[in-house]
């Protein structure tokens, strides 16, 4: 069984940290990383055990020209694939940025498509989804599938995830 027992914030008891794979565009840019590694993934490392698609190493690939990298992005898009598939106990999936990033959208369906339940983390104030939804249908429709909710802060987020009685419930190990 992958995932860890750590002491809740607050409590003297173990409690179990799913695997999550943490599905965003944020390691991209120098503006976001900070962001990323230094606020969300700190908050997040209290409740579950951290599936980081930015901490491959990626060197191989940019080391080669351009016309030789083809099959090992495509790769690296199965390794990730497999690792949500494989792995992971739930999703969060940062989609702020309009629209969003359609890398993560593609690893919010395959969640979804495998019975993984989605947070999915919208803290962009900016809508252009249908009417009353942030961003196309398809993504909150892959969200509810996958038996997830959509949040609209960190706060959100976190009392999600440190509350007993959660609208989202973790895959189980079986």
């Amino acid at each position: 069984m992958r995932g860890g027992l750590a002491i809740s914030p607050g409590r003297s008891e173990e409690v179990y940290k799913p695997p999550c794979y943490v599905a965003s565009p944020y390691g991209f840019a120098e503006s976001t990383s900070y962001w990323y590694k230094h606020v969300l993934l700190t908050m997040l490392n209290k409740y579950v055990e951290i599936l980081d698609p930015w901490s491959v190493n990626i060197d191989h690939i940019l080391s080669l020209p351009a016309d030789k990298r083809k099959d090992l992005w495509l790769d690296l898009g199965d390794h990730h694939f497999n690792t949500i598939k494989n792995m992971a106990k739930l999703v969060i999936a940062g989609l702020d940025q309009e629209p969003p990033d359609i890398g993560t959208v593609a690893e919010v369906a395959w969640a979804a498509a495998h019975g993984i339940p989605v947070i999915g983390y919208r803290g962009d104030m900016r809508e252009s989804g249908e009417d009353g939804l942030s961003y196309n249908l398809m993504v909150p429709a892959a969200i509810r599938r996958s038996g997830g909710i959509t949040v609209a802060s960190l706060t959100e987020l976190e009392n999600e995830l440190q509350n007993p009685k959660r609208a989202v419930r973790f895959k189980s190990t079986g």
